[in-house]
């Protein structure tokens, strides 16, 4: 009887354990990233795009400031990123030595539950998000942990925390998330950053692959 009973309650708790969601593989929306022991600070558009690794980021242009602002569009499967300046209305490219940022719920992250964003005491006053957190190992060996919120309905990301010895503490924040990319052509990198043979072929080589290409 209690080995029965014992089996019912794991059963139960198997259950109950929260699942993570499914984040939209392409979508755009605003960003704003800050880490104040870097002094780094980045606010603009961004083009995800998972299922061919790729992302472009428009950052917001404050002429008043006098800071150089950048459209980059990296390239992970190709390992190629392309950095427009604004100011210098110049292009310069450079390989891409970071691993790729999936903004998606990572297998071994852990649930730390539900909570609203606002209120939920009235209707339409907060929005209900999943957390989840973990931890990862960069390149040079460093260990990030992170902290992240998405979306209940949708699976949209929110926001992101994360902290390392090396780096402090960052956080990342989205808003204004549109599903889907709403220009095929918005991964093609301007005619200021490609040779005449690659403007020429743009298209075929910087444009949405009919099938991802392993």
């Amino acid at each position: 009887m209690f080995a029965a009973l014992l089996l019912c309650l794991v059963g139960i708790a198997v259950a109950q354990r929260p699942q993570p969601c499914t984040t939209p593989p392409q979508w755009e929306g605003r960003l704003f990233d800050i880490n104040e022991e870097q002094k780094f600070r980045v606010e603009g558009k961004l083009s995800y795009d998972a299922v061919y690794r790729r992302e472009r980021l428009v950052d917001e242009i404050d002429e008043t400031t006098g800071e150089d602002y950048f459209d980059t569009i990296a390239l992970f499967d190709q390992r190629v990123e392309f950095i427009y300046n604004y100011k210098a209305r110049n292009c310069t490219r450079q390989e891409i030595r970071r691993p790729w940022r999936d903004f998606g719920i990572r297998p071994n992250d852990r649930s730390f539950g539900e909570a609203y964003i606002g209120s939920s005491v009235f209707p339409e006053t907060g929005v209900l998000v999943t957390i989840w957190g973990g931890n990862f190992t960069t390149p040079t060996n460093d260990t990030i942990d992170y902290v992240s919120t998405w979306t209940y309905r949708g699976c949209l990301p929110v926001s992101r925390t994360t902290y390392s010895e090396k780096y402090g503490s960052s956080h990342l924040s989205w808003y204004d998330i549109t599903v889907g990319i709403s220009d095929p052509n918005v991964f093609i990198p301007r005619r200021e950053c490609l040779t005449n043979f690659e403007w020429e072929n743009r298209f075929t080589l910087f444009g949405t692959p009919n099938k991802k290409i392993e």
